[in-house]
């Protein structure tokens, strides 16, 4: 693999082959060299240094903006679009921060990520072409620089310019020529501040050169040219061409007012009310002067900060513990009005706070919103703020106002959760008050305890904390786990033709069919040419059957081909082979597979949005859904949940089953339809059940809810925090279960020898007599 700092050498030796710096160059821009970082930079005026705050020492902004003109948040996204436009861009709604659609992320960190790795690698087509998007971008690797450095978040806007264009039609100087006139007549900043850094991205095993360009000592985003992937034969050319354009919306309006921080932009009304409410009073001057510096200070350097804090120290005239002390409050409620926003768009987005996965990162910053919020003893309502961010964000977001309700029941919860778990902590810190911990111990007690660094610092105030925990913490979580691959049995079918599977898209009911045998491998092993047996995959159990009477044990997705395990196999490659199904236990799965949609759709009825599946099984015996929901379900929630799947089954709506290219299902049914992960392919099998609920799936389902005959869950479970688990039964399995229970019934009925309404007074009583028999026999037994 390719290195960055080899890509620099290469790219900055040919600076003019990979940097389209044609029109800055006839703008008066000229190349230099910085003697701190040694990254080349273009600039109108001779500088020995390039335009970041890392080595220029300062924001020089601060208290005196380079345009000549003043933005407020949201209005530097319309007059953005507004430009853009003009250039012939597309303005699209934005993704759910939230990654369904990838497999190897929980959250979508950037726009570029709304775009991996279908559109990108030309499998699928963009929404529009070229594209601009307002996309909120979730980050946790740096956490403890929200509300010091004055522009750290862990949820920013990202202002996304795209294209994706093949060679001849891909035009580098002309995306930065939009991104100068952006800069200088939309931001109104003089050519003479901006700055242009030539530097290299790659990720995703794709690569290209980029320019990031300053104003002020500030990043205001980055134009990236993503036009190479890395093969095992070497860097080659993409043949889709990726404009990949980032900057963020906070930095764009901070830039324009000058203040102190871009959170008072941001947040401006919201920093006002609750600095009042809480009585935060600081040294204003301080303040001023310390945002100055604040953007050298980056835990994302853990090696530089104690040296970048000596210099911020020598410049203002104060020890780092007085300065701290004097930013503490509003670091403080910064990051209360940051965490509280990020939950906001998450929580919307149908996440849940939890103990495992990307919940792990949004319960981390809720507890440190809410210890913030303890610590000072602030009347601050986590709930009133998502509604205020709800309401300044309306224009650009009105979703969000539409979830609330959801929202503000999660943040309760949890809160809930933190006030009952303060005891036991508290508790806890008072046996290890003494004890030495390293940096792992620190990590590990949040990891396992809910421990935060603030709450060690209380008890003992010389413990070292380090200062990039968060992104410590955040990569015990960070990455989605890799789904279960089939095993790799050493079947080489590159030279066999893909099999042709028969159910799809909506087949599911044929029972017989003729296919030649392509390959038969350890007298076992038969591929054809074209199947209708189901292989199992997405939880459901393979197909049962015969191929001239050998019988088929079990079937095995292997890449595109379908394998199938015979016993006592006869059959010889070329022959002509005649399939049948086990229909019997087609039938089941098909019913128990369909429950699974059907259960999803009224649990989300009943308990609401936030309601996502986790995980599912499907055998013929019956069906297992986990859920995401915060706590155990009650007798009424299953039984309203069970009532109304069987109202849609009685209601006997049509399966609508389709092949639906990715980008319209995507436009057509929201992100929804990814219930079951991230689904690859350009297009997508579609199982839409009208009304009630759509999934991209490639399993096995009925023609008609009615042919369901009968749903019933059987039982229900907390699997791990976050994660209920539903097991329930469909068609002939769910009759045999009801009649189980009936049977159990009457058995307990015959006893006690009562009336079946009667029973449950009765077992009542008995039980209450026994307990008390039961005492006075221990009793009596003392004496």
């Amino acid at each position: 693999m390719v290195s960055k700092a080899e890509l620099r050498k290469k790219f900055w030796k040919s600076s003019s082959k990979y940097y389209p710096t044609t029109y800055i160059k006839n703008k008066g821009f000229k190349r230099y060299t910085c003697k701190k970082c040694k990254k080349p930079f273009w600039s109108i005026e001779k500088r020995d240094v390039c335009g970041e705050a890392a080595c220029s020492g300062e924001y020089t902004f601060i208290g005196n903006p380079p345009g000549k003109r003043k933005l407020e948040y949201i209005d530097t996204w319309k007059e953005f679009s507004k430009l853009f436009e003009k250039f012939g861009y597309t303005e699209i709604l934005r993704y759910p921060v939230i990654a369904r659609w990838r497999p190897d992320t929980w959250f979508t960190e950037a726009s570029i990520y709304c775009f991996q790795p279908y559109v990108v690698s030309g499998e699928i087509k963009p929404p529009a072409n070229p594209l601009i998007i307002p996309q909120p971008s979730l980050r946790f690797n740096d956490v403890e620089n929200v509300g010091i450095t004055g522009a750290h978040y862990t949820s920013h806007v990202h202002i996304g310019q795209h294209a994706f264009l093949p060679p001849h039609k891909y035009k580098p100087n002309k995306y930065l020529e939009q991104i100068y006139t952006w800069v200088t007549k939309g931001l109104k900043i003089p050519a003479e501040e901006l700055v242009f850094h030539e530097d290299v991205w790659l990720g995703g095993g794709n690569f290209g050169p980029c320019l990031e360009f300053f104003a002020g000592g500030l990043e205001l985003g980055n134009q990236v040219y993503m036009q190479f992937k890395e093969t095992a034969q070497g860097p080659q050319k993409l043949n889709l061409q990726v404009l990949d354009m980032g900057a963020g919306l906070e930095r764009n309006c901070w830039i324009t007012q000058g203040t102190p921080t871009s959170y008072d932009v941001v947040f401006g009304s919201l920093v006002n009310k609750y600095s009042k409410k809480a009585g935060i009073k600081v040294d204003k001057k301080l303040i001023q002067d310390f945002s100055k510096y604040g953007g050298i200070i980056d835990v994302d350097e853990p090696e530089n900060i104690d040296k970048s804090w000596k210099f911020v120290s020598k410049k203002l005239g104060k020890s780092q513990k007085e300065i701290q002390k004097a930013i503490e409050p509003l670091q403080g409620l910064y990051s209360i009005l940051d965490h509280s926003r990020t939950l906001l768009f998450a929580l919307a987005d149908g996440a849940l706070p939890s103990n495992s996965g990307g919940g792990y990162n949004l319960r981390f910053i809720l507890r440190r919103a809410l210890r913030f919020i303890d610590s000072n003893k602030w009347n601050i309502d986590l709930e009133d703020l998502a509604r205020e961010h709800a309401r300044i964000l309306r224009s650009l977001y009105p979703d969000l106002t539409e979830k609330l309700p959801q929202v503000e029941k999660i943040l309760s919860t949890e809160k809930e959760k933190y006030d009952k778990t303060k005891g036991e902590i508290k508790t806890y810190l008072s046996k290890i008050k003494d004890k030495k911990l390293s940096d792992n111990d620190i990590v590990k007690l949040y990891d396992s305890k809910g421990i935060l660094p603030e709450q060690l610092k209380e008890i003992n105030p010389k413990i070292k904390i380090p200062t990039d925990f968060s992104a410590k913490v955040s990569k015990l979580h960070g990455k989605k786990e890799k789904a279960v691959e089939v095993k790799d049995m050493g079947f080489d079918l590159s030279k066999i033709t893909p099999t042709d599977i028969l159910f799809l898209p909506s087949n599911e009911n044929q029972r017989e069919f003729r296919a030649k045998v392509l390959k038969v491998i350890d007298n076992r092993y038969v591929i054809l040419d074209k199947t209708l047996f189901y292989a199992e995959a997405g939880g459901q159990v393979s197909d049962d059957g015969t191929l001239n009477e050998c019988r088929v044990v079990s079937v095995i997705k292997y890449g595109r081909h379908i394998v199938h395990e015979v016993e006592d196999c006869n059959l010889k490659k070329g022959q002509v082979v005649i399939g049948e199904i086990d229909f019997d236990k087609r039938l089941d799965l098909m019913r128990n597979h369909t429950s699974v949609h059907m259960i999803n759709g009224a649990a989300r009825a009943v308990l609401g949005e936030h309601i996502w599946q986790a995980g599912s099984s499907v055998t013929e015996d019956r069906a297992r859904l986990d859920i995401t929901h915060w706590d155990n379900l009650t007798d009424e929630e299953l039984q309203n949940i069970e009532r109304l799947a069987n109202e849609f089954v009685t209601k006997n709506i049509e399966v609508n089953k389709s092949f639906v290219d990715k980008a319209d299902a995507e436009k057509e049914y929201g992100f929804r339809i990814y219930q079951g992960g991230a689904v690859p392919g350009a297009e997508l099998r579609i199982i839409e059940i009208p009304g009630f609920d759509v999934e991209a799936c490639g399993g096995t389902h009925v023609y008609r809810t009615g042919d369901m005959g009968l749903i019933k869950i059987l039982k229900s479970n907390k699997v791990q925090d976050g994660v209920i688990r539903l097991e329930f039964t469909a068609g002939r399995p769910a009759l045999k279960a009801v009649q189980e229970m009936e049977n159990y019934f009457n058995c307990a009925r015959e006893v006690f020898r009562v009336q079946p309404e009667k029973l449950p007074k009765t077992c009542e009583r008995f039980f209450k007599e026994w307990k008390k028999q039961r005492k006075e026999i221990r009793k009596l037994r003392r004496k």
